[in-house]
Parts: structure tokens; C-alpha cells; sequence
């Protein structure tokens, strides 16, 4: 019998899989998406902003009809307080294309002022970079800690597309969410725009930071009170990974005011898989 080199097949694997996973995730994790000036988002934004804009009319009429044909002074005072509100609304709907692009803006400059122009490349390639070419030749255990980083490094990239997707989500919402303002019973809905907007923004800021202090611990491992080794880096690589992972969920039990596994989306999918499997297997016990 021919002897198989499972060894060999590890590290094989890992010199695939973590260039590839670090790579993906380099083009995800530092720069944020300028959704604001892409013309099929500003269009989806002005057809939303349209209807918002008809609704703050109707409002203002609703107002000021409330002040002009009510006679009793509580139902005036009440329209004298909305319209304010409902002004206010309508300034920050209107203006919510330009306030998604400058803080998108500052979230990129952010970035770029932490790990320096082109963070995908001089910082987080040159990390991953430098683990890809020195370890993978460490044997099995080097093999297996490449793997687990580039696991990581998929999940990272995922959790990232997620995150677009809902700050493009946010962005197009914007003028519906913000008009919720001027109603005070639904004010609550402006306020977790601003909260999941800006957390979801500025969370690639944290991951910065995460990854910046991360090399400075890669450089300098007696900082932990250990003698520096390879192994101790890459283990310390996959730490940095799990952390920057674990940083957007974080901030989305901050927002939401509950964990991931609670959303009402997951639940669902969970009792759906779980329903399916138990079906699967009644059904083959029955076969």
C-alpha cells in the first residue's frame, strides 16, 4: 500500500486556501463601498426620497389644518409641536445621501490615518503575507493553524459582504427612516437607523485598530512575556482574526439589543433546517 502523506495534503491545502482567503478578505475589510455615488443607488434613493417627500406634504397639511380649523388649544399646541419635528425630519431626509457619503468618507480616511494609504496591501498583506511564506513549511501543526486563519479569514469576509449589503440596505432606507422623526410614536425607527448606520460604518474603524495593535504584537511577542516564535505568531494571527470576527457582532447585540441567534431571521432558518432534518430522518428510518 502506496503511503499517503497526510502532511503533505495539509499543507498543500493551507498554501491554497489562506492567499486566497486573505486576499478576499483584504478587499473587503478596509475600504467601505462608495454606495452614494453609484447611479442605480441614488436612483433606488430619489424613488424612495419621492415618496418621503409626498408624506412630509400631506403632514404639513394635516398640521396645518389641525391649527387652523381645531378649537381647542391642546390640538394646536400638539400641530405646533409636530411641525418643527416634521421640518426637522424633512431637512435631514433630504440631506441623508449627503450624510451617508461624508461619513463614509470619514470612515475610509479614518482607516487609511490608522494603517496608512493602501491598508490592504502594506498592512494586512504584508501580515498574511509573511505568515503564508514562513509557516506553511513548519510541518503539520504550522499546516493546521494556516487553515484555522484561513477559515477565519473567510468568515471575516463574509460577515463584511453582510455589511455592505446592509449599509447599501441603509442608504437607499435612508429618507424613509429619518422621516420617522417627525412622528413622535415612530421616532424610535430614526434613532436605530442612526445606530445601526454609524455602528455599521464605523465598526470597520475598530478592525483597524484591532489589526494595527495586532502587528505591533507580531512584531514585539515579548509584550505577552513570551520568547518570539512562529508558532506563537501564527496562533497570535488567528486570535487577531477571531477578535476582528467577533467585533461586528458585537456591535450588532449593541444596536439591535439582542444577539445574532435571536433575530427573529435566524430563528427562522434554524427551526427550518431542524424541521428538515428530522423529517430526512424519520424518512429514512421509515426506508
Amino acid at each position: 500500500m502506496p503511503f499517503f502523506n497526510f502532511g503533505g495534503l495539509l499543507q498543500s491545502l493551507a498554501a491554497q486556501l489562506l492567499p486566497a482567503a486573505a486576499s478576499a478578505a483584504g478587499l473587503l475589510l478596509f475600504q467601505t463601498p462608495a454606495f452614494t455615488e453609484i447611479p442605480d443607488v441614488r436612483g433606488l434613493w430619489l424613488v424612495v426620497l419621492g415618496v418621503t417627500d409626498t408624506m412630509f406634504v400631506l403632514a404639513l397639511l394635516f398640521a396645518g389644518g389641525l391649527i387652523m380649523t381645531s378649537d381647542t388649544f391642546q390640538s394646536r399646541y400638539t400641530a405646533k409641536l409636530l411641525i418643527p419635528r416634521i421640518l426637522l425630519a424633512a431637512v435631514l431626509a433630504n440631506a441623508s445621501l449627503v450624510i451617508c457619503s461624508s461619513l463614509t468618507h470619514l470612515d475610509n480616511a479614518l482607516v487609511v490615518g490608522i494603517l496608512g494609504p493602501d491598508p490592504a496591501t502594506n498592512s494586512w498583506g504584508t501580515v498574511t503575507g509573511q505568515f503564508a511564506s514562513s509557516n506553511l513549511s513548519g510541518g503539520i501543526v504550522f499546516a493546521l493553524v494556516a487553515i484555522a486563519a484561513a477559515v477565519m479569514g473567510l468568515f471575516l469576509a463574509i460577515v463584511y459582504i453582510a455589511r455592505d449589503f446592509l449599509l447599501l440596505l441603509l442608504t437607499v432606507l435612508a429618507p424613509l427612516a429619518l422621516a420617522t422623526y417627525g412622528v413622535p410614536g415612530l421616532d424610535e425607527m430614526a434613532r436605530l437607523w442612526w445606530r445601526g448606520y454609524l455602528i455599521g460604518l464605523f465598526v470597520q474603524v475598530g478592525d483597524a485598530l484591532l489589526l494595527r495593535v495586532g502587528t505591533m504584537l507580531l512584531v514585539h511577542p515579548g509584550w505577552l512575556g513570551t520568547p518570539a516564535s512562529a508558532l506563537i505568531s501564527a496562533l497570535m494571527l488567528v486570535a487577531l482574526l477571531y477578535v476582528m470576527f467577533k467585533l461586528p457582532f458585537v456591535a450588532y447585540q449593541w444596536v439591535f439589543r439582542h444577539s445574532v441567534s435571536q433575530n427573529p431571521v435566524v430563528t427562522r432558518v434554524r427551526t427550518t433546517v431542524n424541521t428538515a432534518v428530522t423529517v430526512a430522518k424519520t424518512a429514512a428510518a421509515v426506508l
